[in-house]
């Protein structure tokens, strides 16, 4: 029998989801701002504030992603962490306790890049060795040791939990998991062994860098531009807003792209549409950036 235990959510989701939609939208609104902003000095500060407000979105939308799909799965095979793109199965009699961490007679330092619904990394503590928090909340956490390091999860029914594993423990293991570490570094490279997918994602990537140097070589020495509407001049400056188009939509392909490739079968090829989308949207854009050159 398995049991299943989620992570904490409710605080988790509403910040990271109330962060994202805030730096999406300011973003937007920056970047909306710099599109209407006849003046070329405004249109490049408008235009940073809206990249750097980007910033923080593929960061923010994946620990939500991962939040969201997090799942601790316990059977008398052992526990298997689901989080993200992180896998971790430990067999049952690798584990050699389980505690909570307010149990443990000392303050247990947490990550550094840490919020409410995303505390993961790894830290050394002195007392513990290496600890690796997959958790989502430091209040309910528990502390489940192997011989090789220290795993700090939080299950919402910590309780629960602790007495399911107690269960388990006592009845024994007949097939024990294999064990196994899957990291998001590990998925990227099956990703880039897999030929159609990486010269998908390297030809997009290069005609938007293609189309990156073509404009920043070309802008310097523009004047007026015809733009949107017909009869309507900008200043060269604007110009810059098609390399930065490509970017994002590359960016947001090639994240959807990868966790449509995990699902393998059918959405693997949804995946394929997506990375070749991004590179046909880059060589349109690299045309019509030519067009207004030339």
């Amino acid at each position: 029998m398995e049991h299943e235990f989620l992570p904490p959510r409710t605080t988790g989701a509403l910040l990271q989801g109330g962060l994202l939609l805030l730096f999406a939208g300011a973003g937007a609104f920056f970047f909306y701002s710099a599109v209407q902003e006849p003046s070329g000095v405004n249109f490049l500060l408008a235009m940073l504030i809206a990249l750097v407000l980007f910033v923080p979105l593929p960061l923010l939308g994946y620990r939500l992603m991962a939040l969201l799909n997090g799942v601790y799965l316990l059977n008398r095979e052992g526990l298997a962490i689901r989080w993200g793109l992180r896998r971790e199965d430990i067999p049952l009699d690798a584990i050699e306790w389980i505690r909570p961490a307010s149990q443990v007679g000392f303050r247990l330092p947490l990550p550094w890049l840490r919020w409410p619904g995303a505390i993961l990394g790894r830290r050394m503590v002195a007392e513990l060795g290496h600890v690796e928090f997959i958790s989502s909340d430091a209040r309910q956490m528990l502390l489940v040791a192997t011989p090789d390091r220290v795993f700090a999860i939080s299950p919402e029914n910590a309780k629960g939990f602790m007495a399911a594993f107690q269960r388990v423990n006592e009845l024994g293991s007949l097939m024990p998991l294999h064990a196994q570490s899957v990291y998001p570094r590990v998925f990227i490279g099956r990703v880039w062994e897999d030929p159609i997918g990486r010269w998908l994602i390297i030809g997009g990537f290069g005609v938007g860098l293609l189309l990156l140097i073509g404009v920043a070589i070309a802008v310097p020495g523009l004047g007026e531009i015809a733009w949107v509407e017909p009869g309507t001049t900008a200043p060269g400056e604007r110009l810059i807003l098609l390399p930065v188009l490509n970017g994002i939509i590359w960016l947001i392909n090639l994240g959807v792209g990868m966790l449509l490739y995990r699902q393998g079968d059918d959405q693997r090829l949804a995946a394929f549409l997506l990375w070749g989308t991004s590179a046909l949207t880059g060589v349109l854009l690299l045309i019509s950036s030519l067009a207004i050159i030339f």
